[in-house]
């Protein structure tokens, strides 16, 4: 008996060698991490088509007629042609973060004399709301942070 124990034991010892012994699955491309930095940023559309989208979005979230609508693409055209040429100039990234600025506010400037008080103000709140929440939140400062999900530590029951 003592030798048929001992013949299980020495199959389940080298059965368990050539299970261990297997290759991983290789995992797909898309889940395995990038040995070269993170994944490149999809392409920022054309000036125009930028443009487009944003005075179609203002055209419907703020009722502007027609006439209105053409002229804050025209604001809104030169504002992403001159983003463009911000972006892709060698300046660094102070000098391109206060062109962007004052190319932010210029275009605020000739939007706030285009639209009705009420139609800026809401382009406002929605620019508000895009963004969503930031820094402290009201008198008692920023939210808690999220429950911890992982193990406890030790020494500290």
């Amino acid at each position: 008996m003592k030798a048929f124990k001992a013949l299980i034991l020495l199959v389940t010892m080298a059965s368990s060698q050539v299970l261990l012994a297997q290759q991983p699955a290789p995992v797909p491309e898309k889940y395995s991490k990038r040995p070269d930095g993170p994944p490149p940023q999809r392409p920022m559309a054309d000036a125009p088509t930028r443009a487009k989208k944003m005075t179609e979005h203002m055209t419907k979230d703020l009722g502007l007629n027609e006439a209105t609508s053409k002229k804050v693409y025209e604001i809104t055209l030169a504002r992403a042609s001159k983003v463009d040429q911000i972006q892709s100039s060698n300046a660094d990234g102070k000098a391109k973060n206060d062109a962007l600025k004052a190319n932010a506010d210029d275009f605020k400037a000739k939007l706030k004399s285009i639209l009705t008080a009420e139609q800026f103000a809401k382009f406002e709140a929605m620019k508000k709301d895009e963004r969503g929440p930031r820094g402290p939140r009201g008198e008692d400062g920023p939210p808690p942070p999220p429950p911890h999900k992982g193990k406890k530590p030790l020494g500290n029951n």
